[in-house]
């Protein structure tokens, strides 16, 4: 699936509710999403709209003048954070489909093949929240996720996509396979849980020293379907148990022990009916396999 991103004049509006500092920590964050946007480039699509140049940005100043007028350097906003916007204002593709067209046709017109978001720095009213990405409440991951939960295709696709928007997850190449049988009905819930992984697990982890009181504290904060446990028989911990390549290119045993469970699927609560069987088997990470990366061993049936 391929993104097609939009900066359109009202992306830069409304900053004079903003501090100085609060516009340079947005266009930072923007700056550092785009630089992620162009390294999958096949993927992703960057486009403006040319009447931006005309829209009031900051202290009655343009976007044209306070990205081409020297006389503005540095007077407000950091040398190099202004910069950093006017890289991605010129390597981007211009556009002239109208605002008009980008929000009322393409952006709820999303399939298999693409989709449309709208970037800006402060929330676009009377435009569905789904479709932007406004710095700094969400991002460009939140995005790509919501998408791929949406549109999941087959195993490969949907793991190879996750090894994109969950950067601090590794997953194990069996996920293709065995994330099938659970796929169709939870592809939403699959993406949910995993950014609970990605974005929270770490932080219970660095809290907890207890490996139960952690999985408690992340449950809570991440706000799951159900508890994360640990596995109650010892007898199957083979079942969970994966090779992942370490440091030394060897292979390395390790219990994936924790996991979720996926209890609904992505029709709750209109479908409130409760399973058992959907679960996510992961590792905390090791040193030494993936420079620490949360482990998926197993997406899939319970093992």
């Amino acid at each position: 699936m391929i993104a097609n991103f939009y900066l359109i004049p009202a992306s830069f509006e409304r900053n004079n509710e903003l501090s100085d500092y609060e516009i340079e920590e947005k266009i930072k964050a923007l700056h550092l999403d785009f630089i992620k946007i162009k390294k999958y480039k096949d993927k992703n699509k960057f486009f403006i709209h040319s009447d931006i140049y005309s829209v009031i940005f900051i202290k009655n100043i343009t976007i044209s003048d306070f990205l081409f007028n020297c006389k503005t350097e540095n007077k407000y906003i950091d040398t190099d954070v202004k910069r950093a916007l006017q890289k991605i204002i010129l390597e981007s593709a211009v556009d002239e489909i109208t605002v008009d067209e980008i929000v009322e046709v393409l952006l709820p017109n999303h399939n298999n093949e693409n989709c449309y978001g709208l970037i800006a720095f402060n929330v676009l009213e009377n435009i569905d929240n789904e479709y932007q990405i406004v710095y700094n409440l969400n991002d460009w991951y939140a995005f790509r996720r919501k998408f791929l939960g949406m549109y999941p295709k087959n195993g490969d696709f949907f793991i190879d996509e996750c090894k994109i928007y969950f950067p601090k997850l590794f997953f194990h190449e069996r996920n293709k396979t065995t994330v099938l049988d659970i796929m169709k009905e939870c592809s939403k819930k699959i993406v949910f849980h995993l950014s609970a992984l990605n974005d929270k697990l770490n932080d219970s982890v660095y809290l907890n020293t207890n490996r139960y009181e952690m999985l408690k504290h992340f449950s809570i904060s991440a706000k799951l379907d159900a508890d994360a446990t640990l596995e109650g028989n010892a007898e199957n911990k083979d079942n969970f148990t994966f090779d992942f390549l370490n440091d030394s290119g060897f292979p390395e045993k390790v219990c994936c022990e924790p996991h979720l469970k996926l209890c609904f699927n992505d029709n709750y609560p209109g479908d409130s009916h409760y399973s058992n069987d959907r679960r996510i088997y992961f590792h905390e990470g090791k040193p030494n396999i993936q420079n620490g990366k949360i482990l998926i061993g197993h997406i899939g049936k319970h093992l």
